[in-house]
């Protein structure tokens, strides 16, 4: 009798183990987040045209609030997923007074956490426009699992994330564009599904300023996605060039741009982040890549040490030929609260 009772318990632990994993793929999978090519996301077209010339942007990747100077990351070759929950209420805090204070037109943002236990499920979407009467906030999800496994010994869990345009000027459109994906299906549960935020402003003159926020992928070491997303969104921006639009694209590109100041970070690179360098023949001559050359993330494989943590250039930005760039700064903020600084551009749109 006992022996058929220890048979009994053994089978049905047995089965447990067996299923579990099974079962757990099949939760992911049905539960996966499968966004359309396109998504609308706003759509006011009777919003007044632009009447500025000038125009003021700020791009930054704030890493969750997560992300700050004593931390590490396991993808980028560290240990942690995230940091306390004091730590990070701390870091979002000091965010949210930075961007409260920037006078920028629009803001570019980049790991805005919605509801994810890396962050302790604060709403970073909701904390940041509280702090920003004045612009209306237009957010996508990119990144979205029921539950990420890895690392083994403190799993990321849920995480709801994405990307933040904050305007002071109402777009008459903004959508959410999906890049092409050569990522296996496995891999797609559990990683960003990497998108582009596009707002279109219409202008006095009858064309549209087309602004573009994007994060593209980071951790596929030959390039293949990376490659993937660029021609997409330079087939993408080409023709909206073509159509008289003015086009601005900033964000996180995880590549460095094709300038000379930038050379000195393209060989830049651990064995988890390699950071590839954009091809200078990716865009016509005429198109223009924006950076004041300064380093503006840091890698993760260690905290924050000045003169010993790797340093790269990946948060920059790209101009059509109607678009000049007349000042461009990377703000130093050393790492205190994200891996990334800020970086801060004033643009002038020029007339036909």
């Amino acid at each position: 009798m006992i022996r058929r009772k220890i048979c009994f318990v053994v089978s049905i632990s047995a089965f447990f183990l067996l299923a579990a994993p099974a079962l757990f793929f099949m939760i992911i999978a049905l539960t996966a987040y499968r966004p359309e090519s396109v998504t609308v996301l706003t759509s006011l077209p009777q919003a007044a045209p632009l009447k500025k010339d000038t125009i003021e942007i700020l791009t930054w990747n704030i890493g969750y609030a997560g992300l700050d100077s004593e931390m590490d990351f396991f993808y980028d070759g560290g240990k942690k997923s995230r940091t306390n929950k004091a730590k990070t209420t701390e870091n979002l805090d000091s965010i949210t007074h930075f961007l409260a204070a920037v006078s920028a037109d629009f803001v570019f943002l980049q790991e805005v956490d919605k509801n994810s236990r890396r962050s302790y499920h604060i709403d970073q979407i909701s904390a940041i426009s509280q702090n920003m009467p004045l612009y209306t906030s237009i957010y996508a999800t990119n990144y979205k699992s029921l539950f990420v496994p890895a690392p083994p010994h403190s799993p990321t869990g849920s995480v709801e994330s994405g990307l933040t345009i904050l305007c002071q000027h109402i777009p008459q459109q903004s959508l959410r564009y999906a890049y092409p994906s050569r990522q296996s299906g496995l891999k797609q549960m559990f990683m960003p599904n990497r998108c582009f935020i596009l707002c279109r402003l219409a202008l006095k003159n009858g064309k549209n300023l087309v602004l573009i926020n994007t994060h593209n992928s980071a951790f596929d070491h030959n390039g293949e996605q990376r490659n993937v997303e660029m021609r997409f969104l330079k087939d993408f921006i080409l023709n909206e060039y073509l159509s008289g639009n003015y086009v601005i694209v900033g964000g996180d590109w995880n590549q460095t741009p094709p300038l000379e100041n930038a050379v000195k970070y393209q060989n830049i690179n651990t064995e988890y982040f390699i950071p590839l360098a954009i091809s200078p023949n990716l865009m016509p001559r005429e198109w223009k890549f924006v950076s004041d050359g300064n380093a503006t993330n840091r890698f993760l494989d260690m905290p924050y040490i000045k003169g010993l943590t790797k340093e790269t250039l990946i948060d920059f930005f790209l101009v059509s030929p109607n678009v000049e760039a007349i000042a461009t700064q990377r703000i130093n903020l050393k790492y205190r609260h994200s891996d990334h600084n800020p970086v801060f551009a004033r643009f002038v749109l020029k007339q036909p």
